[in-house]
Order: structure tokens, then sequence, then C-alpha cells
């Protein structure tokens, strides 16, 4: 039988971080006052926080035996061995990937590829997402405690209400540019369009050492954006006619005679949301998605 599972690689999985100071408050508590893994070191304006809801639109995921989109070059699927795990001419959504029933896509999409060594998973998403997530502002006492004891959580319109974290309301966000400070006007050889970053950082638990990350923003002829709009100074930059978002993990993986399916782990990592803590009254007024991070792995089902 095939079999396909989707699963979050960080969000609420145990996440390392080095420096304490780059801790936010709350993360230590428990139960309904406990925060997400967060940089928000002050008492107000915007900081980056973790979601702790999810939803993506993907389009396919492919194992390969070579980069299909090395730095300098066109998308090119076919010549670099890529066979499909999984395929849908007009996407499907994934529904909440870190819900307590998982995630399920179709399964007449879905296809165990043939017995082999693979260099390379690729992976191609609508650059629209879903996310969501809930935070309580904490001061800056040592130990840090909650300032009004009230915990904010998104609504599908970026809006912050009082709630738990069970209350937690999805918004769209967008990957017309893979960080907001990064222009669109340089080719896929720069280190814009190139995210290396081994084990550390954003990719710790999910990459391992010596695997990298590429990532690439598309149009709809998978062409590489590379036009510039908005303004990097005030977060707007937009890579103008942007469709998909394309993620190349050089992962080795094998496929085997006992291989019965395909786990596809999705990493949504913090600063895909922040929260704007207000003024330092403990009121948060609202939440922001951002195309910050997101990368897509793959692990064989063995039986």
């Amino acid at each position: 039988m095939k079999k396909l599972f989707l699963s979050s690689a960080l969000s609420i999985a145990p996440f390392v971080m080095a420096p304490s100071v780059l801790a936010g408050p709350g993360e230590n508590a428990t139960g309904n006052l406990k925060n997400t893994p967060n940089d928000c070191n002050t008492t107000s304006d915007s900081c980056l926080i973790t979601p702790t809801k999810f939803s993506a639109k993907i389009y396919q995921v492919a194992l390969c035996t070579s980069h299909p989109m090395p730095a300098g070059s066109a998308l090119d699927l076919n010549g670099s061995g890529c066979v499909d795990v999984y395929k849908s001419d007009t996407g499907e959504e994934t529904g909440d990937i870190f819900s307590d029933t998982g995630a399920t896509l179709s399964a007449a999409n879905i296809t165990v590829p043939k017995a082999g060594t693979y260099t390379h998973v690729a992976a191609i998403f609508d650059k629209d997402f879903k996310v969501g997530s809930h935070h309580m502002v904490y001061n800056l006492n040592n130990p840090a405690t909650p300032i009004n004891d009230k915990r904010y959580v998104s609504t599908a319109s970026g809006g912050a209400i009082e709630g738990t974290a069970s209350d937690v309301e999805m918004m769209t966000g967008t990957f017309d540019t893979f960080m907001p400070q990064i222009a669109c006007s340089n080719d896929a050889g720069t280190v814009e369009r190139v995210s290396t970053t081994g084990n550390s950082g954003t990719y710790t638990n999910f990459l391992a050492g010596g695997e990298t990350f590429s990532g690439r923003i598309l149009k709809s002829d998978y062409t590489l954006a590379t036009e510039d709009a908005g303004a990097i100074s005030s977060q707007t930059a937009y890579c103008v006619g942007a469709k998909y978002l394309l993620s190349i993990v050089d992962k080795a993986t094998t496929v085997g005679a006992n291989t019965t399916g395909i786990h596809i782990k999705i990493l949504a990592p913090k600063g895909l949301i922040r929260i704007n803590q207000g003024s330092g009254n403990g009121i948060a007024t609202g939440f922001t998605s951002h195309g910050e991070s997101l990368a897509v792995t793959v692990v064989p089902i063995i039986e």
C-alpha cells in the first residue's frame, strides 16, 4: 500500500538555541503560559515567533540524482534524473501539518519511486501559505513574567484577540520574496538565491551535517523571478510574477524493495509569523506573516 505522511520538522519539536539571549521570554513556562520559540526580547514592537499552525499548497515533490536547478541554470527535473513522489497539476492544500491528526494528501497523486539512491529532494509549493500562532507578552525581569496574564491568538485577518492556543486561526502569507530584506534583481548564482546553512540556525534539527538547502522563487513558467518591486526598507519588497517556491535539499535518499511509502517533512520555522507586542502594556495588536524560510525533506518508510 502506498503511504505518505506529512509532518512538522521543527515547530513543536525540541528546539536548540545556543546563547540563552536568543530565547524569548515565556518559552520555559508551563501550561497555557508557554510561548513558542521566539526572539521577543523587548516588551513592545514586532518580533519573530514560531507557528503552531501551518498549511501549504504542494504541486510536486521529487527525488533526483543531481541538483535540478544549480546556480545560474534553468530548472530541469527531467535532466536531473528526478522521479515523482507526489504530483498534482492543480496543487493540493496540506491542511494544518501541526494538527493532532496530521495532514494527508490524495493517494492518487502519490508514487513510491523505483529502487535506487537519490542525491536531492525537490519540492514545488505555491507562493501563498497559511500560518497562525499565539503569544503572551512578558516583562524583562529575571525570571521574566507575564505583564497582564493575557494570551493573544492570531485571527484569519491578522488580528490579535484574547484566547488559548486552541483558538488560533490561520492567516494568509506569501513567499513573494524569500526574505523581506532580500532583493530579487540578481540571478540564481548569488547568495540571495541559495541559503547554505549546514546544521545551524534555522535549519537545526532539519538538515544533517553537510546537507545544504537551495531556495528559488519561480514565476508561472518556472523561470527565476528576478524583477524587484516594493521597498526593502519597509519590508514590502517582492519578486514580480512570483508563483512558486522551489525547495531543494541535497539529501542522500535510498529507496529499496521494502520501501512502502514516503514521509515528507516540512520546515515551518520561527519567522514565518511575527507578533506586534504593542506599546509595552502587554496588549498585543496583531500578527503578520512573512516568507522567511521553508524547506522540505523526505524519509522513506520501510516495512
